[in-house]
């Protein structure tokens, strides 16, 4: 009798901790899920600062990079076990989101620099990126600086060096905002919403009591840091396209999903006729296509990374 009421208090206490902290207690679910399925969580000293990073798996190395938001394992918990069946699968947290941080000054470059240190400490040979949305920029950069390292690109619902100030306007007009900022650093819980309705995450049907919960985990404390990240890609918008319009070294892949809503899928069509190489789409997808659609971007990335020679 006396377990059992142990049991039970052990149980209400779970429930209380859950309904009081439901993102906090939903990342230490995830991540206790992942170890479960093999990976460990790992920290790398940076010169300025600490990356957190999730490693699983054997084969043929394969790093996961997020988007703008979130985390590594908030973006790619679902499809992560599936791939490290077959790969050694590196999933990082980028500078100022999840667990990593610096004292640098946030730009993409500062997010390189993070990730060639990870691939030249964990990577014996080469590694296949795939980079979603500001992870597909991430993705670019590294291949255009360690050639040599980056066996494949795929990048993922990420339009790279197509993009124009048209698409921008395009975005900002459909999101109702005057800056990429505010439609992807939101200030409170009903740009939040506004947000996720965007990328297709189902957070957007959320009670407020939730949103309220995701906005302050995730946002409320780095918002100067992401404020400062997104000001700088679109500042320097044209640089960035000037540099990462350099011819690629390796074999690379787009994929997409048809009901991208921040990318639609032309800018997609127009990233592989640039890039030379072949789109996958996924059908129904919406921007946060790991998310949203696990099975399949699992389905297309195996396919992918199977097609072409590590």
């Amino acid at each position: 009798m006396n377990l059992l009421l142990i049991c039970l208090l052990i149980g209400l206490s779970g429930l209380v901790l859950l309904c009081a902290y439901p993102s906090a207690c939903g990342q230490r679910l995830l991540r206790g899920g992942l170890r479960w399925s093999g990976f460990r969580q790992r920290r790398l000293a940076l010169p300025a600062g600490e990356l957190a990073y999730l490693e699983g798996g054997a084969g043929p190395a394969v790093m996961l990079i997020h988007g703008f938001g979130g985390d590594g394992p908030t973006s790619w918990g679902r499809v992560m076990a599936a791939l490290a069946k077959q790969h050694q699968v590196l999933v990082p947290d980028l500078l100022w989101f999840g667990r990593s941080h610096a004292s640098a000054v946030p730009a993409l470059q500062a997010q390189a620099d993070a990730l060639e240190v990870l691939i030249r400490a964990r990577v014996a040979d080469k590694v296949q990126l795939v980079g979603l949305s500001y992870g597909g920029f991430v993705a670019l950069e590294l291949a255009r600086r360690m050639p040599e390292k980056i066996s494949q690109l795929v990048i993922m619902a990420s339009p790279g060096m197509v993009y124009t100030p048209d698409d921008q306007q395009d975005l900002l007009d459909r999101a109702a905002v005057k800056s990429a900022e505010q439609l992807f650093v939101p200030s409170d819980v009903q740009a939040l919403a506004r947000m996720m309705a965007l990328v297709g995450s189902p957070l957007a049907r959320a009670p407020r009591f939730l949103l309220q919960d995701v906005w302050a985990f995730y946002y409320r404390h780095r918002a100067p840091q992401l404020r400062a990240l997104m000001q700088e890609l679109a500042t320097g918008q044209q640089a960035h396209v000037e540099r990462l319009s350099q011819p690629l070294a390796m074999p690379a892949a787009v994929v997409w999903g048809t009901q991208d809503e921040i990318f639609p899928l032309p800018i997609g069509q127009r990233l592989a006729c640039s890039l030379k190489a072949p789109l996958f789409t996924i059908d129904g997808g919406t921007h946060v296509l790991p998310v949203v659609s696990a099975s399949q971007t699992v389905a297309v990335l195996q396919n992918i990374l199977q097609q072409m020679p590590a």
